[in-house]
């Protein structure tokens, strides 16, 4: 089995006073994964660090940068097209905020205070002669699933045990890391 190696960031922002978390629902015309509801990502090309891939790829998605990594969760695999997601959670600058609509359908957010009262379901769906049981979570106008639900149940996780508030970068002071 050939494993190809993906990162994404979970990326965060402040608005209105509030932490936020930003999906983005993959153009339906894309070969794997159309129309589905993920973060910004994708594989990691020769030579490059993971980091450098996830800061790239969010650049390209959504034209945002990133400006501070908080964190990491354990890698994902994804059930269907073979790829390891590593994913790292981060602060990004969404005041250029332009998705690339060769790769992004449209944009999602959620307060972190609704992920936190949101509730997990799990599904199965068919796939080939299999069916495969993985998390949903149901927001207004849209769901995850998948290696994103799953990726989103870590992140829950890693939320509760920080225990602590979550704090957004200040955007006048310049960082990237």
């Amino acid at each position: 089995m050939n494993r190809i190696t993906s990162v994404v960031i979970v990326p965060l922002f402040e608005k209105n006073g509030e932490i936020n978390l930003l999906f983005t629902k993959r153009n339906q015309k894309l070969k794997h994964h159309a129309g589905e509801i993920s973060f910004p990502g994708g594989k990691v090309e020769n030579g490059e660090k993971f980091f450098e891939a996830a800061k790239r790829e969010t650049l390209e998605e959504i034209n945002c940068s990133v400006i501070k990594t908080i964190g990491t969760l354990k890698p994902v695999m994804t059930l269907v097209s073979d790829h390891l997601i590593l994913p790292y959670i981060a602060f990004i600058d969404t005041r250029n905020l332009i998705p690339n609509d060769v790769e992004v359908e449209s944009i999602h957010t959620i307060t972190i205070k609704k992920l936190l009262k949101t509730k997990m379901q799990k599904r199965r769906f068919p796939y080939k002669r299999l069916f495969i049981t993985t998390p949903v979570w149901e927001f207004d106008d849209f769901y995850v699933w998948g290696a994103t639900g799953r990726i989103l149940l870590d992140f829950k996780k890693w939320l509760k045990k920080q225990g602590r508030k979550l704090h957004a970068p200040d955007l006048s002071k310049k960082t990237s890391s």
